[in-house]
């Protein structure tokens, strides 16, 4: 059986008193930086996830201009192809040109030349003829 007596009083008040002084001195306070320590956690994973979206977004960012970037360039690539091939067929047109026309200079030449030839020919050739001729004949043509 249990006595209730004046001890039981004491150790209850003592218990009471113990508890009053431990809420006081040791709990509240631990329980207090248990909570700033959680804030703190909390504060530094919202930082965290904070920076990691500005980082995702500063990634995106630089692919759209690295997108941008390439695509600006396959376009100035295209555009100096293009040139590129125009100024070829120009300069064929040119040469094609320029190659006709020397192609009749010397024709032009060439049948100077040949006329020439045939003069010179004909004209050495009639003295010659007659000659042969006279030897032939014996007589004079």
């Amino acid at each position: 059986m249990i006595q209730v007596n004046f001890t039981l009083i004491i150790q209850v008040i003592n218990f009471l008193v113990l508890l009053f002084l431990l809420n006081a001195l040791l709990f509240k306070p631990v329980l207090a930086k248990i909570r700033e320590r959680e804030a703190q956690i909390r504060k530094d994973q919202d930082k965290a996830a904070e920076l990691g979206q500005r980082v995702q977004d500063h990634e995106t960012k630089h692919q759209e201009e690295l997108t941008k970037a390439r695509q600006t360039a396959a376009q100035e690539k295209n555009a100096l192809m293009a040139a590129a091939k125009q100024k070829e067929t120009e300069v064929l047109d040119k040469g094609r040109t320029e190659a006709g026309r020397i192609v009749d200079e010397m024709r032009a030449t060439i049948e100077a030349e040949a006329s020439q030839v045939r003069r010179t020919l004909k004209d050495e050739m009639t003295p010659l003829a007659q000659a042969m001729t006279e030897k032939i004949l014996g007589r004079s043509v």
